[in-house]
């Protein structure tokens, strides 16, 4: 028998929580498998996994509250259909409450009937007391409440009010659970943001300029996946947010430069400095992924750039001798938490302890010290993170400087506005000040 969308959510959910996987990737093949691309239910899909992702927090407490038995031992499955229907409970006021929990009792059945009564006892319970439900106290446990409220894990609730303080980051948490703007970048090889912008309306897409980069588009209303359109297919623009896109105004690339891309992924940057480049000098993109090296080759061919060479390699391991001092400008684009991306990933919050920053910050010292030593004397090496916490920002710049006396910080490049320049000259940007991913820069330059 067929499954529902409720159903076909809870199976994502499930698949995010056992493997730690991304949840865009699982939502674009069951949306491929079903048929339900640019559709109402495909909608609907998409908006119940990442509901109940941004939300899984808050929706715990209250369930854990309401759960007569162990919530934490209850199964995973079970867990996720309860997840489902209380979002749609809590914040999808306009559906029939009788018909959620209606469909959240089948779901069950279909997974373990023997815990159907319990889903359907639990959510009731909530209709009937979860006005009643109480937080803790924002007053004595703050940094409680906000894990709980905002649905945030505590440890970086913690990291955070020692950054910002309590209000700023009640500003983060509840801009990092809103629905992200869907950001896209020109490719100025083929076309001007203006033409594509005309271009764009005239096939029943809405869109708007993007505040800071020069490059980017808003979509406010879509008539269909923009990755599904010939203006894809054809090149002519990619999904990128606005922050991403001012990293490589950062790095500033001019024509005649040779440039080395470390940890370059699927291509994003890589061939946005192509872009900016003019397709002319020459770039290297690294990355130890074969796969995403692969993908970054084929929308090179999709953007019509022919400047980007490609290798793959350990970046944690030394620098080969022929690439010592031989680049005019180095971006290192560091592994990281990926916390600044909450708002696209919000499954990372879930996936990530404080335990597993000193691994990513190991790296991140490696991989910078190891691509320092192809920049040329007087040229210019780049960091930066999608990560908004400084163990593995300023404190990985620090380690750096202290045991690399011949570089030093360098003012950015004129085209970055000043208000996302902090007081020692690093790139920063926020969801909550800049509507747009938190990410961390700085450029450095070798006497």
């Amino acid at each position: 028998m067929k499954k529902t969308i409720r159903h076909l959510a809870v199976d994502i959910l499930d698949q995010v929580h056992k493997v730690k996987a991304f949840a865009a990737p699982l939502l674009d093949e069951c949306l491929d498998t079903h048929e339900l691309s640019a559709s109402a239910d495909g909608r609907l899909l998409t908006h119940l996994v990442y509901g109940v992702l941004r939300q899984r927090g808050h929706l715990d407490w209250i369930l854990a509250s309401l759960c007569r038995g162990n919530w934490d031992k209850t199964d995973e499955s079970i867990k996720n259909t309860l997840r489902v229907g209380l979002f749609q409970l809590k914040f999808n006021d306009r559906l029939p409450v009788f018909a959620v929990v209606d469909e959240a009792v089948k779901v069950a059945k279909k997974i373990d009937p023997a815990k159907s009564g319990l889903v359907n006892a639990v959510l009731r319970n909530y209709l009937r007391q979860g006005s009643n439900v109480e937080f803790p106290s924002i007053e004595k446990q703050p940094a409680e409440f906000l894990a709980a409220f905002h649905s945030h894990p505590l440890w970086l609730i913690n990291s955070w009010i020692k950054m910002l303080g309590i209000a700023e980051t009640s500003s983060l948490c509840a801009a990092n659970n809103e629905v992200p703007p869907l950001t896209l970048r020109v490719n100025t090889r083929k076309t001007s943001r203006d033409k594509l912008q005309e271009k764009l309306a005239s096939a029943g897409f809405n869109s708007s300029e993007t505040p800071f980069s020069p490059d980017g588009l808003i979509l406010n209303s879509q008539a269909s996946p923009i990755q599904k359109t010939g203006f894809f297919q054809d090149g002519y623009l990619r999904l990128q947010d606005e922050a991403s896109q001012l990293i490589s105004y950062l790095v500033n690339p001019q024509s005649s430069e040779s440039v080395l891309d470390i940890c370059a992924g699927t291509g994003g940057k890589t061939t946005h400095l192509a872009a900016i480049m003019k397709n002319r000098g020459s770039i290297l993109a690294a990355d130890y992924d074969g796969k995403k090296i692969a993908e970054l080759k084929k929308d090179t061919a999709r953007m019509g750039i022919t400047i980007i060479d490609t290798h793959v390699a350990d970046l944690t391991e030394r620098m080969p001798a022929q690439l010592t001092e031989k680049f005019d400008c180095v971006l290192v684009d560091a592994p990281c938490s990926g916390l600044g991306t909450l708002r696209r990933n919000p499954e990372i919050k879930w996936h990530t302890t404080a335990a597993d920053l000193p691994g990513f910050t190991k790296i991140q010292d490696a991989v910078l010290q190891n691509a320092s030593a192809a920049v040329k004397k007087g040229g210019r090496l780049i960091y930066c993170t999608c990560s908004p916490l400084p163990q593995e920002n300023e404190n990985v710049i620090h380690n750096f400087l202290k045991l690399n006396s011949r570089f030093s910080v360098a003012p950015p490049a004129r085209s970055i506005p000043s208000q996302l320049i902090d007081t020692n000259g690093y790139f920063r940007t926020f969801p909550h000040l800049h509507n747009m991913d938190g990410f961390f820069a700085v450029s450095l330059t070798r006497r």
